[in-house]
């Protein structure tokens, strides 16, 4: 039998500060052509989305979400650099991704979209609006031990409420930064079904992207407001976010250029095309 009665060797282990934390997200808002919008979905969210975003390393976590017709009546403004005309954009994906570990997981992504590319893996009857890589600056929570934001696409709230804005000329990112978390989000949250307010600034589209994904506008200008909402957002849209421009632009730092809202898919079920 062997003898226990010896001291027990000491095992060395490297202690690690890294914790899982938001740092980066991609957001892509896409219009498949009309006729494609259920082959589409199911490319995406059976293959796309698996093999090219949740298998890479770092990926925290994904959601998609559509806007109905309903949903995209109250878009606003009408004209707007984000959706020409707001009917456009009916897919929305968001993933997240941890904090300084954008290079990697994108590294490792750009060399799965070959292979993919090569077995045939593509969609081309889509067109793509928007599709970049986002800085997370931090966000408002409604909630002093809520949600936290790495779990916010897990958490799968009823709506999302996505709102661009643009910096002034004579402002900074930062300014404009600083005046949505410190003065705008906070006040607009408080007794509200906005669970959390996340922002996100754009990074250049990186060399090994598709070439049907555009170039990226808004760089060192923009930040993008993801609102969490407990609830689908046209039910509190004239409560909550009728006058949202007006809320996100009181401290004058910046101007609103889109505000939409959407409400999530459900992995695996069609959505009824007829609302679309």
């Amino acid at each position: 039998m062997h003898d226990r009665s010896g001291p027990v060797p000491a095992i060395l282990v490297q202690m690690s500060d890294e914790r899982v934390e938001l740092g980066h997200a991609i957001f892509a808002l896409v219009e498949p052509h009309s006729g494609h919008e259920l082959a589409w979905n199911r490319y995406y969210e059976r293959d796309h989305l698996v093999a090219a975003g949740t298998c890479a390393p770092w990926t925290l976590a994904a959601q998609r979400w559509l806007a109905t017709r309903q949903h995209k009546a109250a878009r606003q403004p009408h004209e707007n650099p984000i959706a020409e005309p707001p009917e456009r954009g009916t897919f929305l994906a968001a993933l997240w991704i941890q904090r300084d570990r954008l290079a990697e997981q994108q590294a490792w992504v750009a060399e799965r979209m070959k292979e993919l590319a090569e077995q045939g893996r593509t969609f081309e009857q889509r067109d793509v609006l928007s599709t970049a890589s986002w800085d997370y600056l931090g966000g408002a929570l409604r909630d002093a031990d809520g949600v936290p934001p790495e779990l916010a696409l897990d958490r799968r709230y009823p709506g999302i409420v996505l709102a661009w804005v643009e910096r002034r000329p004579e402002q900074s990112l930062e300014a404009l930064r600083d005046a949505l978390l410190r003065d705008a989000l906070p006040g607009l949250l408080e007794k509200s079904p906005i669970a959390q307010a996340l922002c996100f600034t754009p990074l250049p589209k990186a060399d090994w992207w598709p070439k049907a994904a555009p170039e990226v506008p808004g760089v060192g200008d923009r930040v993008l407001v993801a609102c969490f909402v407990d609830c689908d957002p046209l039910e509190v849209w004239g409560e909550c976010f009728a006058d949202l421009p007006k809320t996100l632009e009181s401290g004058g730092r910046g101007s609103t250029l889109f505000v939409a809202p959407f409400v999530p898919i459900v992995p695996g079920v069609d959505p009824d095309l007829a609302k679309l």
